[in-house]
């Protein structure tokens, strides 16, 4: 067990080092020299070419709590942008490939990695936090950011990724969630991760458990941002946080002229060339909240807004937007990819174990009617496929193709009365009781009526969803609506896959169905050559749609909007909506 010193008594005896010892604390004295040098330049970003200036004006309904650490929604992860750095992070461009390449942030190059591929060190570049004085951002900060992530009694949703790639970190987080709640900040601060050493103020290194090739990708989560010993007197995810936010990106809060408005300013600490990637190019940031997304469409149509954090186009406005080719509507991908999971365990699995079983569901899918069911091709398309073709190892495949995916009833019928136990006539289909998965579960019951199969449709809470979804619990449905919403874009297989496969997996997923792929999963999830990876995703992917116990119904994006007021307008993959520091103002 972790022992929990007072954390006041840490406090003072940490910040009287740095009023004593102020060489140390600021990141003057030198780090230990690593053993290769660090390859790759970090970004300087050019003198913006928009219109910089004036007040970029957000809404949101509610507000984030400005945690970078529990930053796993858009809206989260856009304040995150504005106010939270991290090791490694994406820049906004018209190529896609280039807009899901991470790239140095607070790292000064790219990692170091060991021969074996089990030894990574980052070392990092000078920058600031918004402090008196402005203190240097330390890869203490860093190793601090990370072990928060565990602190009970509700650690991060993000947690999952680093405990299943850095030595230790899982038993860590097991360490600190049998912790009081109120003794966690003190034993953050007076103990360690095994795989995660500050190696003197400016360079940190990660212990793995096995290659990971996608290390830089999970270094560049939010979740990864560096945390000051200052923020550990406030509960995470927390509207305390919110209030005392130490900034050390482009932005900070000034002021709050109300419970429902915030405004931020420049951070006189972050400096452009201490930053590689983010434009700034606002001088003013104002959020209001309590907007829903109703009232949320109208300012932003006004011009009464610019963009807002979370509300997404009302759908019967969608279509006339498109239709009319508005400018200030975006469509565009990657999003997230609707799916059907069938339960290998559950009430009719004699038949659904089996293969054949499987493959006659393929068969009776309409996915064009689950297109229209999600709104219609502005914001969905058919697909057969979980990886998106911005992501390693896509290659385009259907391995139980039918006419514009509108499925084959007569296939779907003769395989399910040959499937043993058979015929099959009635399957229950588990989902949420969102707008969005009533309509899909509607869709999906009229496809299988073709084949004389009838769907029971059970809509639930999304917590007893998920309850009856989890890996281990009793199947008491043969098929569940699912999303898959990547974490990230790129070498993404990792954020597609092992959350919908590993069983282990210690933070929110996918329905389980009870399928695995072990081998496979490994493969992939380790190969550290380029083509050896997109081989190795490719390979789990075609065996996963093979053996169709997961079956992908549509891709899927949310239908944002911004005021004619916003120039530059570009989607940033991993922020689901445009980057706010990129974005210039005034019409054109």
């Amino acid at each position: 067990m972790l022992a929990a010193p007072s954390l006041a008594a840490l406090v003072a005896a940490l910040l009287g080092l740095c009023l004593s010892a102020l060489a140390a604390c600021d990141g003057s004295a030198a780090a230990p020299s690593l053993a290769a040098q660090t390859s790759g330049v970090a970004p300087i970003t050019p003198q913006p070419l928009g219109k910089p200036g004036g007040t970029l004006r957000l809404i949101t309904d509610a507000m984030p709590t400005g945690d970078p650490g529990w930053a796993d929604d858009t809206a989260s992860r856009q304040l995150a942008r504005l106010v939270a750095r991290q090791l490694y992070t994406y820049r906004t461009d018209v190529d896609p490939a280039k807009a899901t390449t991470a790239v140095p942030d607070l790292a000064a190059g790219a990692p170091v990695v060991s021969p074996d591929g089990l030894t990574v060190t980052v070392k990092l570049r000078s920058a600031r936090w918004d402090t008196q004085g402005g203190r240097l951002i330390t890869s203490t900060d860093v190793a601090r950011g990370l072990k928060r992530l565990c602190e009970p009694p509700s650690p991060s949703p993000m947690r999952a990724y680093f405990a299943a790639t850095v030595a230790g970190f899982d038993a860590y987080c097991k360490q600190l969630g049998a912790v009081n709640p109120a003794d966690a900040p003190a034993v953050i601060e007076s103990s360690g991760i095994p795989g995660v050493k500050v190696v003197g103020d400016d360079a940190i290194e990660f212990d793995l458990m096995a290659p990971a090739p996608d290390f830089t990708d999970i270094l560049a989560l939010p979740a990864a941002s560096p945390v000051p010993l200052e923020e550990l007197d406030y509960p995470p995810d927390s509207a305390d946080y919110l209030e005392h936010l130490i900034s050390n990106g482009p932005y900070r809060f000034v002021t709050s002229t109300g419970r429902d408005e915030y405004r931020l300013s420049r951070n006189p600490n972050w400096s452009i060339s201490s930053d590689g990637v983010r434009q700034a190019l606002a001088d003013h940031i104002t959020i209001t909240t309590g907007v829903g997304a109703a009232a949320a469409q109208a300012q932003l149509a006004a011009g009464k807004a610019d963009l807002s954090l979370d509300a997404a186009v009302p759908a019967r406005d969608v279509a006339a937007l498109g239709q009319a080719d508005d400018a200030r509507l975006s469509t565009a991908g990657p999003g997230s990819v609707v799916t059907l999971v069938v339960g290998l365990h559950g009430p009719s699995a004699q038949a659904l174990d089996t293969q054949g079983a499987r493959a006659a569901i393929a068969y009776c899918l309409d996915r064009s009617a689950v297109v229209t069911a999600l709104g219609g091709p502005w914001v969905a398309t058919a697909t057969a496929q979980l990886l998106q073709p911005s992501m390693t190892g896509y290659e385009p495949s259907d391995p139980y193709p039918t006419a514009g995916f509108r499925g084959d009833p007569r296939r779907c019928r003769a395989g399910l009365a040959a499937a043993p136990g058979g015929p099959v006539r009635a399957l229950t289909l588990l989902t949420t009781t969102g707008a969005a998965d009533r309509a899909v579960a509607a869709a999906l019951a009229s496809s299988f009526v073709r084949a004389g199969v009838t769907l029971g449709v059970q809509s639930v809470s999304p917590a007893d969803f998920a309850a009856r979804t989890a890996a281990g619990s009793v199947q008491d449905w043969d098929l569940a609506l699912s999303t898959i919403t990547p974490d990230w874009f790129g070498p993404a297989g990792r954020t597609v896959f092992q959350p919908l496969l590993e069983p282990a997996w210690t933070a929110a997923r996918p329905a389980d169905g009870g399928y695995r792929a072990p081998g496979l999963l490994a493969d992939a999830l380790h190969a550290t050559k380029a083509d050896a990876s997109a081989d190795a995703w490719a390979a789990l992917e075609s065996k996963v749609l093979s053996d169709a116990a997961v079956l992908p119904l549509a891709d899927v994006t949310v239908p944002r909007f911004h005021s004619a007021n916003v120039t530059g307008y570009r989607r940033l993959p991993s922020l689901g909506d445009a980057d706010p520091t990129a974005v210039s103002l005034g019409i054109p």
